[in-house]
């Protein structure tokens, strides 16, 4: 996916790790998302797939861990928690 196949996406940072690039794919397609913002990546050791919310005006920040790296996602919607819980179940 190329980061202009959705019109959802800001483009102030344009490089994604590839469990981002999975989020993306996922909540781009609902209707409740009006915009993704890309944030920066950290590099980290260990490689394991993990998540956090945090709660922002307009939506939530999600920081999307993968192979040695956390990156920020800002995902506004109007539906948080459904949000939310579509993205958890994807980490299951």
């Amino acid at each position: 996916m190329s980061k202009f196949e959705y019109n959802k996406i800001t483009d102030s940072h344009s490089t994604l790790t590839g469990t981002a690039r999975e989020i993306i794919e996922i909540v781009a397609k609902y209707e409740e998302v009006s915009k993704i913002g890309i944030g920066y990546i950290t590099h980290v050791p260990g490689g394991r797939k993990d998540i956090k919310f945090l709660k922002i005006n307009g939506g939530i920040k999600a920081m999307v861990r993968g192979s040695g790296a956390v990156q920020e996602l800002y995902i506004y919607t109007s539906e948080p928690e459904f949000t939310k819980s579509k993205i958890s179940e994807y980490f299951k």
